[in-house]
């Protein structure tokens, strides 16, 4: 009890920074998860997929269909394959609960990095205050579950054990970054030669060696994933789908070589809204802004990891979908562990007021971020699913708990398509699709209360209600405000559920 009670006023300051962000990300994944503000693309995707691994076989991508015959064949992420084991536990909650984790863990490796780093308990606290208080955080917690926020939760820890020359460990999480997701090794190229970057500075060649060699490991094994792994896993004739730069090439050699070739095009890209639609005008200017308020101005000043962000902000700006040039989504969590490390690396040079920096740049970066939930320029912003200090965050203008209590009317092994934000919660079954895509389901499953139709507009979406209804295919077998699930009329049995309120 004496030890408990040391530990716990030797350590308060940090503990209450996990303690506080740990309620505030969990009051964004989970009551979004549980309020229907998931969706099939990507949670329900990662549903299916640990369903599969679970039962030992490979997944077929029944929510990506008729597109993908293997998930792997997308994106090539083993993350769900590590995972899976888990859903016999937690269920829908899994892979949530996985990135609420990481998050966590990567936080702790920010403390353990800025502690090595500094010496300082107080600075490294501030540090990691600033780390979750980071913009990108809280817009990957607000959609889904994706690859690329877990493994950019193990750099800091990657830094850490190259920085202390622990190769083990080094591999280990080199490893876990690679394995995450092919565009993520394309990353672990730039953090090999940013780190050997900062080793020739130091005049350590041995170590600027290793980190080059970290590099090319990681080149080699980019290549091999989108060149020969993808392609084999895909629909025959069909390559690696994401080559979405075609403003500089229409695969990765023609970008590379176009950006030498035509540099001021590449800086114009940079900057400009090569779409075409003055809609996404000021998104790019957005995600600087946001970035420099964020302490994103300290890589100027150590460049070892404004290297490590050349991946990150080109595969954003030279995109071709506007989305991605923003502050939304997952689009923008990679820059957290690099611009937190390089602001109190440089913050560690200056000679005085180092714990007042640190708490001026933590208040900026504090006040940016609850703006930029509430106001933002980038298109498709939801606002609800962010805004976690928010009524509108909690609840829905349904009832929540009696559409999860219909959906469970569904049998477990029945054949599925679902809307967009029901599936999450469907997925956990042999055939499950993305409605409007119906195929051979038995059951229709839609929310008529949320608000996201996609693929579908308002009009088409209604109009199909209709002539399923219509066609006597199909009846209803639950009928409320929120939720309408339509069953096959030739099932043996048929039973109807109707609701009034």
């Amino acid at each position: 009890m004496i030890f408990a009670n040391l530990f716990t006023k030797k350590n308060s300051g940090i503990i209450l920074v996990f303690s506080l962000f740990s309620l505030i990300f969990a009051s964004i994944t989970f009551v979004n998860h549980y309020n229907f503000r998931t969706y099939g693309w990507d949670l329900g995707i990662n549903h299916n997929a640990i369903y599969d691994y679970a039962h030992f076989r490979w997944n077929d991508c029944m929510v990506m269909q008729p597109s993908f015959t293997n998930v792997l064949s997308d994106h090539f992420s083993l993350y769900p394959i590590l995972v899976s084991p888990f859903y016999w536990i937690f269920g829908t909650w899994t892979m949530l609960l996985f990135q609420f984790l990481a998050i966590l863990f990567g936080g702790f490796g920010i403390y353990r990095y800025i502690q090595e780093l500094t010496n300082n308990n107080t600075i490294s606290i501030i540090a990691v205050a600033h780390f979750f208080s980071f913009y990108g955080i809280y817009s990957a917690l607000s959609f889904d579950y994706h690859d690329n926020v877990v493994a950019t939760m193990f750099v800091p820890w990657f830094l850490l054990y190259f920085g202390k020359k622990i190769w083990k460990k080094t591999i280990l999480f080199f490893v876990l970054i690679l394995i995450a997701k092919e565009n993520m090794a394309l990353w672990a190229v730039f953090l090999g030669f940013g780190l050997a970057f900062k080793s020739l500075v130091q005049k350590d060649r041995k170590t600027a060696l290793i980190g080059f060699y970290f590099a090319i490991a990681a080149l080699i094994y980019f290549l091999l994933v989108i060149k020969v792994i993808i392609p084999s896993l895909a629909t025959p004739g069909r390559e690696y789908l994401h080559n979405s730069f075609n403003a500089l090439g229409g695969n990765f050699g023609e970008v590379l070589i176009n950006i030498f070739k035509h540099p001021l095009k590449t800086v114009e890209l940079l900057f400009t809204n090569h779409s075409g639609d003055p809609m996404y005008d000021g998104i790019k200017a957005e995600t600087y802004f946001a970035i420099i308020l964020a302490g994103g101005i300290a890589v100027f000043l150590a460049p070892e990891y404004l290297i490590m962000l050349i991946p990150i902000v080109a595969q954003k700006v030279f995109n071709d979908i506007p989305i991605r040039w923003g502050i939304s989504d997952h689009y923008s969590i990679e820059f957290a562990p690099i611009v937190i490390i390089a602001l109190y690396s440089v913050i560690h040079r200056m000679k005085k007021w180092k714990v007042e920096l640190a708490y001026a740049s933590l208040a900026v970066c504090i006040v940016s971020t609850i703006s930029f939930m509430d106001h933002r320029v980038s298109e498709y912003y939801k606002r609800d699913n962010t805004r976690f200090y928010s009524l509108a965050h909690w609840k829905r203008d349904f009832s929540v708990k009696e559409v999860h209590l219909l959906l469970k009317k569904i049998p477990l092994n029945a054949k599925v398509s679902a809307q967009s934000a029901i599936i999450p919660h469907l997925s956990f079954r042999d055939i499950i699709y993305h409605y409007p895509h119906v195929d051979n389901a038995e059951y229709i499953a839609l929310l008529l209360k949320d608000t996201n139709k996609y693929p579908q507009d308002e009009t088409s979406y209604n109009q199909a209600i209709s002539d399923f209804i219509a066609s006597g295919d199909w009846r209803i077998f639950v009928k409320t405000d929120a939720l309408l699930i339509l069953k096959k009329s030739d099932n043996k049995n048929p039973t109807s559920i109707k609701i009034k309120y």
